[in-house]
């Protein structure tokens, strides 16, 4: 139990938006994005055979490149959204507009693979692909296109961007599978959404992303929306609101940081892990007090990534290491100090202000504090008379 009580200020709110509200992108961001990312699939879809038919797209070389007999008669791209959007731990920015929401919309080539595992189709071109097939629609809306090392990246309106990260998987088990799927009988009621989704799974090592570059390396983001999906289960909704307050400190600290929000959804899965039994869904800020008492240990250490084996979610520099190590260090001291040590509510605002930003309704009237504890802590101790003390000799 501690001496202040602010949940309320986190998700409790009903008369004005609380931290999470605070958080959330409005439903115009949201149809303004989904809108954006339905127009760009369209796209996409409707040139997808200048795949087939054009000499540059196909890996140098190959059979592919050689012979366009030996290629498809058609390519039907699919789409995925992954990431936060998909995660349901999408923050509106915390400093416009050096930072912006964002959506990730996987697209997917079934596609033939060469003997050395490699698709048939050459990475880089892909990514000439999607900027030239999206360039008219960019201008038309006032979009503009970006090549990043994993990505093609649409900047919308000032604040937001879609990122379309270019995958390939293998034409033969993606037939397999679909024909399967249409195929299945659903009747008897027996299929949850989450069997259907086990069902129509590829495996991991045959899903790979093209890099600007030219290179292809495994990558299954479906990996992660699984791993995210376990927590919730695990932990419950608690776990996606915890990440998203960590998520939302991180912006108001820094403009830009190397601490992913991986890294913060694996150190808040790991802390949650140490507590004895459920995490309680009425107290956010007592859970978030505890998560933040380990940070620093965490933050200094190893953080494994949560679904590649051997590789490390903080893998920084030691000034960046000792940047962020001190910010968790300061974050632990300031909720431990604002709910176990201030017996005023409105200092346990400001404190929580200081660590969180303005989107920390101000509202001390919605601070709980423990009157009994305050007595306790505020009681002088008892004065107790000091013994009388006899001299004497020894030897």
């Amino acid at each position: 139990m501690t001496l202040a009580n602010a949940h309320a200020l986190f998700c409790g709110l009903k008369s004005m938006p609380s931290y999470l509200a605070n958080l959330t992108i409005d439903e115009v961001e949201r149809k303004g994005l989904m809108d954006a990312r339905r127009e760009i699939r369209t796209t996409l879809r409707a040139v997808a055979r200048s795949l087939i038919v054009e000499d540059k797209y196909w890996q140098e070389g190959t059979r592919f490149k050689d012979s366009w007999r030996l290629r498809p008669d058609t390519i039907e791209l699919k789409f995925m959204t992954q990431g936060s959007f998909a995660y349901g731990t999408l923050n509106a920015p915390a400093q416009v507009p050096h930072q912006e929401i964002d959506l990730d919309d996987g697209m997917y080539v079934p596609v033939e693979f060469l003997e050395t595992g490699e698709p048939a189709l050459a990475a880089k071109a892909l990514f000439e692909f999607v900027e030239t097939a999206l360039t008219p629609l960019c201008n038309k809306n006032g979009w503009s296109v970006i090549q990043k090392d994993n990505c093609v990246r649409v900047k919308l309106w000032q604040g937001a961007h879609i990122d379309i990260p270019i995958y390939s998987i293998p034409r033969a088990k993606f037939e397999q599978l679909t024909e399967a799927m249409e195929k299945a009988d659903f009747s008897d009621g027996l299929f949850s959404h989450q069997r259907m989704s086990q069902m129509n799974r590829l495996p991991s090592d045959q899903v790979m992303l093209a890099r600007k570059d030219g290179s292809w390396v495994q990558s299954d983001p479906q990996q992660l929306h699984e791993w995210v999906q376990a927590g919730k289960d695990r932990y419950g909704p608690v776990y996606l609101r915890l990440c998203r307050f960590f998520k939302g400190w991180r912006d108001f600290v820094w403009v830009k940081s190397p601490l992913s929000s991986l890294c913060i959804m694996r150190a808040v899965e790991l802390a949650l892990n140490e507590l004895d039994g459920f995490p309680s869904d009425e107290r956010d800020d007592e859970l978030i007090m505890k998560v933040a008492e380990v940070l620093p240990s965490y933050f200094g250490g190893k953080i494994a990534n949560p679904v590649l084996i051997n590789l490390y979610l903080n893998e920084w520099d030691d000034d960046d290491r000792r940047v962020i190590v001190e910010a968790a260090i300061a974050l632990k001291s300031e909720m431990a100090s604002a709910l176990q040590r201030t017996g005023d509510a409105e200092r346990v605002v400001k404190k929580l202000r200081d660590r969180f930003g303005d989107r920390i309704p101000y509202r001390p009237d919605a601070v709980k504090i423990d009157s009994k504890i305050e007595v306790v802590k505020q009681s002088a101790p008892a004065t107790v008379a000091a013994p009388k003390v006899i001299a004497s000799t020894s030897g």
